[in-house]
């Protein structure tokens, strides 16, 4: 196994680890007092997607990916049974607050997890270059 197949490998481990949040998500509402809330949908519709998109083309799989993340992070989406968004401020008394993180904790470490992974694909990602070498590509690219 060469090295770049390796680094390719290692970019399903958020996807990997999304999965099975997903899985155990599923599980825990089928067997107790949870209800789905509409960020769960929004979270297990946007995990098909992924795989879709993983399988047409390796980058816009782990860019998908990562937007998925950002989406959880922002509390958008969420894979846990109990939503738990958290909100933290700096200032010394309530009406001077200001916010300096909302989301949901795990997501922060989940996309720490992907960028150590898959950074290299973040690279000169505001250049115009870097979308049009995704856009055209006419092929597809299944797990490159």
């Amino acid at each position: 196994m060469t090295k770049n197949q390796i680094k390719n490998l290692s970019d399903f481990v958020p996807l990997i680890i999304l999965t099975i949040s997903a899985i155990i998500l599923v599980w825990t509402i089928m067997t107790t007092e949870y209800v789905f809330q509409w960020k769960h949908i929004v979270g297990l519709c946007f995990l098909p997607i992924i795989f879709i998109a993983f399988r047409l083309r390796h980058k816009v799989g782990v860019l998908v990916s990562g937007l998925t993340l950002l989406l959880g992070l922002v509390s958008l989406l969420s894979y846990s049974p109990a939503v738990t968004t958290t909100i933290l401020t700096f200032g010394k008394n309530e009406d001077s607050q200001i916010p300096v993180f909302y989301g949901q904790p795990i997501f922060l470490l989940w996309l720490l997890i992907h960028f150590i992974v898959s950074g290299r694909h973040y690279v000169a990602i505001a250049t115009k270059k870097y979308w049009q070498e995704i856009f055209s590509k006419s092929e597809a690219e299944p797990f490159r």
